[in-house]
């Protein structure tokens, strides 16, 4: 008997628990690897000067963003660490793909851990509520305020399989934006030791003024669907 025949034979119920068991525990090593490699420790302030002078530096950073957005472990200072390295455009790249990488790692774990479960609720007003919402201007919005909780983000938009391409399209914009006003401020700013410092008062103005307009974009749209189902 072949091993999908096998599966087949097994009640869904048990499928379900030994898709959620196989995907924690895969995580689970993942998460373990990534911690034992020390690879957040190198990408550090602290280590500026031995990362200006690799050529890999980049690749280090893309890695090192891409696990702390799959396991929603503090990243804010690759924010600042990245500028302090690159000019404004090739920083503001190399967070994008960083971001880009971690956020589908996330949204992949969260999906084949917690799709079925979900699946199976999606008709609850909880699960109603999140698709209604989950436009694209909103998730735009919850990316570029400063602050963001990028991790759960991705967990959630993964568990409630909310359409991938328009989630992955509208962190990419968002963190692009969000970026490069970062690095601009970073670079012109003398003293900082972390980002918050480095911001000004014209960075914060302009991510919650795009901010606005993600929301007002969501309304809009809101608007217009009900408009078309009327």
């Amino acid at each position: 008997m072949s091993p999908f025949s096998i599966m087949k034979s097994v009640p869904a119920r048990r499928q379900l628990w030994i898709r959620t068991v196989t995907g924690l525990t895969l995580f689970g090593a993942a998460l373990w690897i990534f911690l034992a490699s020390g690879i957040r420790e190198v990408v550090a302030v602290d280590h500026l000067r031995e990362l200006g002078a690799n050529p890999l530096t980049p690749v280090l950073i893309v890695l090192a963003m891409t696990g702390a957005w799959a396991f929603a472990l503090p990243g804010s200072a690759f924010f600042f660490i990245t500028p302090l390295l690159f000019p404004p455009l090739e920083a503001t790249a190399i967070i994008t793909i960083g971001s880009a990488a971690g956020t589908t790692a996330g949204y992949a774990a969260a999906r084949f851990v917690g799709g079925p479960w979900v699946d199976r609720a999606r008709s609850s007003r909880w699960n109603q509520f999140l698709a209604r919402h989950s436009t694209f201007g909103m998730i735009f919005t919850l990316r570029i305020v400063p602050g963001s909780q990028h991790g759960i983000l991705n967990y959630s938009a993964g568990a409630l399989a909310i359409g991938f391409m328009k989630f992955l399209g509208a962190t990419i914009l968002a963190i692009g934006i969000k970026g490069f006003l970062y690095a601009t401020a970073i670079q012109q700013s003398v003293g900082a030791s972390n980002i918050r410092e480095a911001l000004n008062s014209e960075t914060v103005a302009a991510l919650m003024g795009l901010a606005t307009l993600g929301v007002a974009g969501h309304l809009i749209q809101r608007r217009a669907e009900r408009g078309d189902r009327i």
